[in-house]
């Protein structure tokens, strides 16, 4: 089953909250997201401090101005009332000094085979995370009220760089994990939720670059052609009224214009092209 967890770029330093039809706002300028499902990626976790958690209504989960809305409106207001959930945001720069404030450990727990996924990850914080970053955590099957699953793993975090026992325990617990997966870049920081097209690779930039020399080679042959079949005609033009009529006037007079015509409609078809 499907629980998708969401690390979101935005402009809001808050989740959306649908009583003041915020969400349509939301989705407009939230354009970049990492996705993950049922689980939360330990380097999302490593940007955040427990200072960082916040609260927010489930029945806020939609605008309340949506008319298609109402009736799941009704059934959030009947399963969950007031009840909250616990999501994090934190603003960029705050999230930088976090992530390489932990860059020792996660070397520590994943060894420098691995800090290239790390560094990655970095990357995307500083290119597609310009304002706030929210992990929102409303897409898994939460306790009502309860934000222990954060609490948590940021204490264990935070207490890791501090105290060894507590580091010994979280390397154990986090190496365990990583072992479960196949896909390290999805364990670490999960998987763009907006993919991003990839850069063409050598071989098939060559392959458009002939692709585009043959078709340049092909223009100039068939401009070329034209020219001859041109040349031709007027060529046959002229000698005819020479026969026809001995008059050099009219020759010289079907010469000229014919090749003006001619040379105007080859010089078309080689533009088409």
């Amino acid at each position: 089953m499907s629980h998708p967890v969401f690390l979101t770029s935005t402009t809001f330093s808050h989740m959306p909250i649908g009583s003041q039809n915020q969400w349509a706002d939301f989705y407009q300028t939230a354009v970049f997201e990492l996705e993950a499902n049922a689980f939360i990626p330990i380097l999302w976790l490593m940007l955040f401090k427990q200072d960082n958690i916040y609260w927010a209504k489930y029945i806020d989960e939609l605008d309340h101005n949506e008319q298609r809305n109402q009736n799941d409106l009704e059934e959030y207001q009947q399963d969950f009332a007031e009840s909250c959930y616990a999501y994090l945001v934190i603003e960029q720069q705050q999230a930088l000094n976090n992530l390489e404030q932990r860059k020792s450990l996660f070397i520590a727990t994943f060894g420098e085979e691995n800090i290239h996924h790390f560094e990655e990850f970095k990357s995307y914080i500083l290119q597609y995370y310009p304002h706030f970053i929210l992990l929102r955590t409303n897409g898994l099957p939460l306790e009502l009220n309860d934000s222990n699953f954060l609490t948590l793993p940021l204490t264990q975090i935070e207490n890791a760089q501090s105290d060894h026992a507590e580091n010994i325990a979280f390397l154990e617990s986090q190496r365990s994990e990583l072992a479960r997966f196949d896909d390290y870049p999805y364990f670490f920081y999960g998987v763009d939720a907006i993919s991003i097209a990839p850069e063409p690779s050598q071989q098939e930039q060559s392959s458009v670059t002939l692709a585009r020399n043959n078709q340049s080679l092909s223009t100039t042959d068939s401009s070329g052609m034209a020219i001859w079949i041109c040349t031709g005609i007027v060529a046959l033009l002229t000698l005819g009224v020479w026969f026809l009529s001995s008059s050099i006037l009219y020759s010289v007079l079907i010469f000229m214009i014919s090749a003006f015509v001619l040379g105007f409609i080859s010089s078309k078809i080689g533009e088409e092209k």
